[in-house]
């Protein structure tokens, strides 16, 4: 698993939890998209509290989508 946000994709386990929150593709592909483009981020090692990306991008997108999920 790489460290480097520029060469990390979700994994299917984080896809399918964040899903379970009640969220669609379209809110995790824009996630996604704003991390790697909008933010200063670069190595999860710089980020306090996390080890993996896939543990700081499921709390970032419910977090951002908080209020604004899709049920099904």
């Amino acid at each position: 698993m790489s460290k480097l946000l520029s060469e990390w994709l979700p994994s299917q386990a984080a896809i399918d939890l964040i899903k379970l929150n009640g969220f669609d593709d379209a809110h995790i592909d824009k996630s996604v998209a704003y991390l790697k483009n909008n933010t200063d981020l670069e190595n999860i090692d710089d980020v306090e509290g996390y080890d993996n990306w896939n543990a700081f991008f499921i709390v970032f997108c419910i977090k951002a989508g908080s209020g604004k999920a899709t049920k099904h």
